[in-house]
């Protein structure tokens, strides 16, 4: 006979708290990009950057889930937009959307984060 799986009876280790945090913030780094892209659509401010924004917010929402996972790619892939969107911010004048995300790269590249990601390799 096979033994039945039981809810809860799986892997119980948590994930570590760098892991959970990096993933927050890519979440709100994408939930303000949403807001903010969904204010310059509402008062016709909308841009070129205000397209690349939108598209920020969706590769941030894809992202989530990996980074959760603890996927290298998918931490690779965040530090890359988030100096990409340093510059986006900058050049358009978006500085509390540079603040958060210097914030995001500087706590993502510090060895204690990295070196979660860097185990999954």
């Amino acid at each position: 006979m096979s033994e039945i799986p039981i809810a809860g009876s799986g892997d119980t280790g948590s994930k570590p708290k760098e892991v959970i945090w990096a993933g927050w913030l890519i979440l709100l780094e994408a939930i303000t990009g949403l807001i903010v892209v969904g204010i310059e659509f509402a008062f016709d401010y909308a841009n070129d950057y205000t397209l690349f924004g939108l598209v920020l917010v969706v590769v941030a929402f894809i992202l989530y889930p990996m980074i959760l996972k603890q996927d290298y790619s998918a931490w690779l892939m965040v530090v890359i937009f988030n100096v990409i969107a340093i510059f986006l911010y900058l050049v358009g004048d978006n500085y509390p959307g540079a603040i958060l995300s210097i914030i995001v790269l500087v706590y993502m590249i510090s060895p204690n984060v990295r070196g979660h990601f860097e185990q999954r390799r």
